[in-house]
């Protein structure tokens, strides 16, 4: 564990340790060559001894250094300092998605999706840089207090991937998230991250997990063998197209599941504000899932309605090779009954066909009043319903739409549904007291409170000691908007007073010591000489010189006569 105040690479300072997991320590930090808080993952000392796990890591955290997108927790490089191997990465205040899990108990589909929306994306934009997660799960979740997410780790899962059984000899990370691929030993895709995606979602939508077991390796056989209990035996109150949507993420067939997240994402979206899906499984995924169990189910109804119609005809026949008897009349009325019914039903499913609402394009409202954006709505053939809660946003005005769900320039069907969140304005931060700081450590302060240093003054103080703050705008305890500036005067010392020497010469040594004090000056050393100029216990000579400007209270030095004076 590493002490506050130690400097790796004698340049990141380190803070505090803020958190931690199986693999590595995290610790607040200070880049003290750019002047910011940084957080710096720190490997735990059993994986810094291995050269083939360390050579991974660096070549893993050095080509996901590259990845720079909203939700992802930005890598700024990888270091080493006297065996200590570490991450440098962008320091994001907020909780994990686990713990936010613990305290709320479950989501609505409305609360979740702009949660998933926003993982969705971070994954797909990895994916398109030939990045794989492999370790998607609630604590590598981070939730913003504005309510962005960002994904982190990416720079150790596949490392740990690879050097999981030399460590620990078991599966690395949370099992419950895992692929079944995975849990098999198998290499990972862009489709295992779509499983753990679909775990993510069924713990999210019914505030349990889908398998659980009193060891990994159980949970690990449950998710090969059999699938999970269905998210609406879980939560009754869940709708039909979410089941349909995360069961579809989690299926253990790989090819079964959800191509890319963004697909995932659109039909998460559908789900959660229309209750539909938009893509249906291809057609060979289809007849691939009648097997096992749900081809007995369909052999044993097909046998039985064969059976069935066979008696039926034994019956009418009055026995093999006998003559068709002669129907009664209501077998005509049945008869005629059905047609008509059947003929309903077609007509009511052309209908629907023919009658389906039009798909329209939903227009792009945040940053509107509330009640421009329904008349926008509306004119777009669509509906807007108000959000309970209001958004915390740095960038859209108190009162404005701060975010739409779903959002701008996507096409829904015409009268769907669109949850608009009103802006509660900018978070507000209460500014620190900086006084008698120094400036870096004023800096640091303020970027702990997400607050900027703004312009430095100097000026002289009789109170604060030279380098320390004396005054700060906005003043200590005012509430401002996040990312606000502070601007601070830093004292130049004391305020210097000059004062003009007079003359003491002549003057007896009582008197010159109160004209002196009278100044604001004091009398410094006084020595003794013989004169024959002045009597005895005058002053014969001064330093400084008479008329000389000199600081309030410089100590003037004095030689006085000690006789015999004139004859």
């Amino acid at each position: 564990m590493l002490q506050r105040g130690k400097l790796l690479n004698q340049r990141y300072e380190i803070l505090e340790l803020v958190g931690g997991g199986g693999m590595s320590l995290i610790y607040r930090a200070r880049d003290t060559e750019r002047h910011r808080i940084v957080a710096i993952k720190v490997l735990r000392e059993q994986y810094s001894e291995d050269p083939v796990f360390i050579a991974r890591f660096n070549r893993e955290g050095h080509s996901v250094s590259g990845l720079d997108h909203p939700n992802i927790v930005k890598i700024y490089g990888v270091g080493k300092d006297e065996g200590v191997h570490y991450l440098i990465m962008e320091m994001i205040e907020g909780r994990d998605l686990k713990q936010v899990l613990q305290e709320k108990g479950l989501f609505t589909p409305r609360e979740l999706y702009p949660i998933a929306a926003q993982i969705c994306d971070a994954i797909a934009y990895a994916h398109r840089k030939k990045i794989i997660h492999r370790d998607i799960k609630p604590h590598n979740i981070i939730v913003r207090p504005d309510g962005q997410i960002k994904v982190t780790d990416f720079g150790i899962a596949r490392a740990a991937s690879e050097a999981t059984m030399t460590h620990t000899g078991s599966i690395m990370g949370s099992v419950h998230y895992l692929s079944p691929e995975q849990a098999k030993g198998e290499i990972a895709d862009e489709r295992s991250d779509i499983y753990s995606l679909g775990v993510l979602l069924y713990e999210m939508a019914t505030g349990k997990l889908p398998h659980e077991g009193e060891s990994p390796i159980s949970v690990a056989v449950q998710k090969i063998q059999k699938d999970p209990l269905p998210p609406r035996a879980a939560n009754p109150d869940l709708n039909e197209a979410m089941e349909v949507v995360i069961l579809r993420a989690m299926n253990r067939d790989p090819r079964k599941r959800y191509p890319s997240p963004l697909e995932l994402k659109d039909d998460l979206r559908e789900a959660c504000f229309n209750n539909r899906v938009i893509y249906e499984p291809a057609p060979d995924v289809m007849q691939d899932t009648l097997q096992g169990d749900d081809l007995a189910r369909l052999s044993e109804y097909a046998g039985s309605a064969a059976a069935s119609q066979e008696g039926d005809r034994y019956r009418m026949t009055g026995g093999a090779g006998g003559k068709s008897p002669k129907r009664p009349w209501w077998h005509l009325l049945l008869f005629f009954l059905g047609l008509t019914a059947a003929g309903l039903i077609i007509g009511l499913g052309i209908s629907s066909i023919l009658y389906e609402p039009e798909d329209v394009i939903v227009p792009d409202v945040t940053r509107m009043p509330y009640q421009e954006a329904l008349d926008t709505l509306a004119a777009a053939k669509l509906q807007g319903i108000l959000s309970e809660e209001r958004a915390l946003h740095t960038s859209v005005d108190k009162d404005a739409i701060a975010f739409q769900e779903p959002a701008g320039n996507v096409p829904v069907k015409a009268g769907s549904t669109i949850l608009l969140t009103i802006s509660a304005g900018p978070e507000q931060v209460i500014v620190p007291a900086l006084r008698g700081l120094s400036a870096q450590a004023a800096e640091v302060e303020l970027a702990n409170k997400k607050l900027k240093l703004g312009n430095t003054v100097e000026v002289n103080d009789n109170e604060v000691p030279k380098g320390g703050v004396v005054r700060q705008d906005p003043e200590a305890g005012a509430s401002v908007d996040l990312e606000s500036v502070v601007h601070i005067i830093i004292s130049k010392g004391p305020v210097i007073q000059y004062v003009k020497v007079q003359s003491f010469v002549g003057m007896p040594l009582d008197e010159a010591q109160a004209a002196a004090a009278a100044l604001g000056i004091t009398i410094g050393s006084v020595e003794k000489e013989m004169s024959w100029t002045y009597a005895e216990g005058m002053v014969v000579r001064q330093d400084p010189a008479a008329d000389a400007e000199v600081e309030a209270g410089t100590p003037v030095n004095l030689v006085v006569s000690s006789g015999p004076g004139p004859s």
